[in-house]
């Protein structure tokens, strides 16, 4: 049956000059479907792009809450009230509340880990490394579903709680309300450890936070990466509130860190398969701009778990045309995708939709032709087109309702099209120049799947590229990881020896789950790998009482730790990772610590099975290796202020490595002399020196120094004065320095320069 469309736009359209919307689409619909007279009862939390003077002023006139702003972003809470008197301020350039449900990043389905990563030599202090690295002195956050407070794992030997803070966001706890952010409770060491804590805790935050920084403490085994910092957690909320919740969950890290005077490396094995991919929203932006703001920050996230599910679309049009159908989604009654591009990419072309009968895919009925530029107008709101497309067989309307925000250079298309009943499939079809992406399927995103293998020409299928998740996740400041195989069998609480790998992905081998990259702009991503497939962990206690009643091969033979996988295990490996590198360089900014991952990354053989490119959207950089991250770390030179050759950005200093000013020699002696000829030299140069006269014979020595405090060339004086031919040989132009050290003591030095 054909269905004529009835055309009932709610208002008409020409062509204007477009201004980017000032509200995200989700702010839009609140405002649109909330009646006016509850808009002061209605209260969100918001983000707001702006003069933060400006911007705090008008929040706490409106009676809301002003939480903290960083840079140009504040993270507010208001009523829909004060949200229209912000849109209307000059000052004020954006507002977003976007509705996006946690997802965590584990796949539905130890030692190892410590080897597959490198990290016994890190740990114990091997190789090149001057001693160990377990995190000392960093604190190791946690932004995630709960946490296993009373787990063994994260006790100190005394069983007092490793965990310094811990805000639960769900918490109706009053006594320990989070006054500062306004939701939730918190408590401090000293609570958990009088056993006031009421926070109930999660496994797959349990899990994530052993991985990073379990100390082995209930049974010796399943040692974290960093099992020596110190822990500090955020159980965020699952629900539409979640991007606030987890903002403010990395502020409250980092501020708690400033606190102790400590770097802080944060775990985010949580988050959302929806937005633009493109780190462009204020969400993310206010991250950027905490990262931006000191040294000694990070924050790493899980990259996702998608790479079986066809949920992207990327298509390129060249005059050309293209087609996608969706399905309906029964149980919302609609079909609804959203499209992303840049503006530039979008503005030449048409885009239309069919409704398709699945049987012989013929066209039933199809909507008129739209464009961006000619049929939606901003002026600095959300373009929107609702209208009712045709009554069905049973007179119930069947409604198309477009809404696009334009921000920064990007659009937002949401597409609903709302009918009581299937009527089929509803196609997309773009016609012109430029390119988009769409991210869609019911279960990871909530919105409709993108259907397959459909005969129908000029057809583009959904693929499985950029199919990270979200949000900071497509930040260049942020480390974002995948997953390869950790391990294959392991030993159950019943004693038996079971397989744990996956069919087709061999230990060492890519994760069948870990999603690739880039982002939609092209960033790379992920960023490095780490072994996430197959991981021991920490658990809640009353999963791991429960697992002992049933026969089930997810718990250890020690009873304290269970199996799970996903990029959510790779990524606390990572985590800890960076905790040790803060261990070493605690003034390492965000840029730092990147480059230094994926320059110390291993590349193997597996590396290249799906590309020969490096990095690639698989591996990103390779493998992590802790040892050769932390052996990246060292700067030799001298640490001690005072010292002539003090350098600000050492990070390790061995006993020869300081020399001091004149004042700083000793002097009990003042006949002691050492001077050079020629000075500065491009050959060769005399040096002339003079012990001090209670000498010894043969107890003297003069040794090269270059800038970072190293010594580079020694030599034993045999006589109590006399001249040393130094011929430059390999040494490089630059400044040196020409100490004179008797009986262990320094007695004179001397600058020496090497000329071109």
């Amino acid at each position: 049956m054909k269905y004529w469309i009835i055309l009932l736009f709610f208002w008409s359209f020409q062509t204007v000059a477009q201004l980017s919307s000032k509200l995200s689409i989700d702010l839009y619909l609140q405002l649109k479907e909330t009646p006016v007279v509850d808009y002061t009862e209605k209260i969100l939390p918001v983000l707001v792009k702006g003069d933060l003077q400006i911007i705090e002023q008008l929040v706490e006139k409106g009676g809301g809450q002003y939480k903290y702003g960083v840079k140009n972003i504040a993270s507010v809470r208001i009523s829909l009230a004060t949200v229209e008197k912000l849109l209307s301020h000059p000052k004020i350039q954006r507002l977003e509340y976007r509705e996006a449900v946690m997802h965590s990043l584990t796949y539905p389905e130890d030692t190892v880990m410590l080897t597959n990563n490198n990290v016994w030599d890190a740990h114990s202090g091997g190789g090149a490394l001057p001693h160990g690295f377990q995190g000392q002195g960093v604190l190791l956050g946690v932004i995630d579903d709960g946490f296993e407070w009373e787990h063994p794992d994260f006790f100190y030997p005394d069983s007092s709680t490793r965990i310094l803070y811990l805000w639960d966001q769900n918490s109706t706890n009053s006594i320990y309300h989070e006054a500062y952010y306004g939701y939730g409770a918190t408590w401090a060491k000293t609570d958990i450890d009088n056993h006031q804590c009421t926070h109930v805790p999660g496994q797959h935050g349990s899990h994530v936070m052993g991985t990073a920084a379990g100390n082995a403490g209930a049974s010796g085994k399943y040692l974290g990466i960093a099992p020596k910092a110190d822990l500090a957690c955020v159980s965020v909320a699952r629900n539409a509130t979640f991007l606030s919740g987890f903002v403010d969950g990395v502020h409250y890290l980092f501020s708690k860190a400033d606190g102790m005077g400590q770097a802080c490396s944060i775990n985010s094995s949580v988050g959302s398969y929806s937005s633009g991919h493109d780190g462009k929203d204020l969400y993310s932006q206010l991250i950027d701009n905490m990262l931006l703001e000191k040294g000694g920050r990070a924050l790493i996230q899980a990259g996702g778990n998608a790479r079986a599910f066809p949920i992207h679309l990327g298509v390129a049009l060249n005059n050309s045309t293209s087609k996608t159908q969706f399905k309906y989604y029964t149980s919302q009654e609609k079909v609804s995708f959203d499209l992303y591009a840049d503006t530039v990419n979008f503005s030449n072309i048409d885009f239309s939709f069919q409704l398709v009968d699945p049987q012989n895919q013929q066209v039933i009925a199809q909507t008129s032709i739209y464009n961006v530029w000619r049929d939606f107008i901003f002026w600095g709101s959300i373009a929107n087109i609702s209208q009712v497309l045709f009554m069905d067989a049973n007179n119930n309307p069947v409604v198309l309702e477009i809404n696009i925000d334009q921000y920064e250079d990007a659009y937002q298309v949401a597409v609903r099209i709302n009918s009581v009943s299937n009527l089929g499939h509803w196609q997309l079809t773009t016609t012109g120049t430029g390119a988009y992406d769409i991210w869609s399927d019911e279960t990871l995103l909530g919105t409709s799947d993108i259907l397959e293998n459909v005969t129908v020409p000029n057809y583009t299928e959904p693929d499985n590229k950029q199919t990270i998740v979200g949000y900071w996740t497509c930040s260049d400041k942020v480390i974002t990881v995948g997953s390869y195989q950790n391990r294959t069998e392991a030993v159950t609480w019943l004693g038996d020896t079971v397989s744990v790998g996956t069919i087709g992905y061999p230990q060492f081998g890519i994760s069948g789950f870990s999603s690739l990259g880039p982002t939609r702009t092209g960033l790379q991503k992920p960023d490095i790998t780490a072994s996430g497939g197959q991981v021991m962990s920490a658990s809640t206690l009353g999963a791991l009482n429960y697992y002992k009643t049933i026969t089930n091969n997810r718990l250890d033979q020690d009873g304290w730790h269970l199996f799970n996988r996903g990029t959510s295990m790779a990524a606390p490996m990572v985590t800890g990772a960076v905790a040790l590198y803060f261990q070493c360089k605690p003034y390492a900014n965000y840029a730092t610590v990147l480059q230094a991952l994926e320059s110390s990354a291993k590349v193997d053989s597996f590396v290249f099975v799906e590309s020969l490119a490096l990095p690639n959207i698989h591996w990103g950089y390779g493998k992590l290796d802790v040892y050769e991250l932390l052996e990246s770390c060292l700067i030799y030179g001298c640490m001690d202020s005072v010292a002539l050759n003090y350098n600000p950005l050492a990070t390790y200093q061995d006993s020869m490595a300081c020399f001091y000013t004149m004042t700083g020699l000793n002097t009990i002696d003042n006949k002691a002399h050492l001077s050079c000829q020629p000075n500065p030299f491009s050959t060769q140069t005399t040096i002339h020196y003079t012990l001090p006269t209670n000498n010894e014979r043969n107890k003297g020595t003069l040794s090269i120094y270059n800038s970072l405090g190293q010594v580079i060339l020694t030599t034993s004086l045999s006589q109590n004065q006399g001249t040393w031919t130094l011929n430059r040989g390999n040494l490089a132009a630059g400044a040196y320095w020409i100490v004179l050290k008797a009986k262990g003591e320094k007695y004179a030095h001397q600058q020496l320069i090497v000329q071109l």
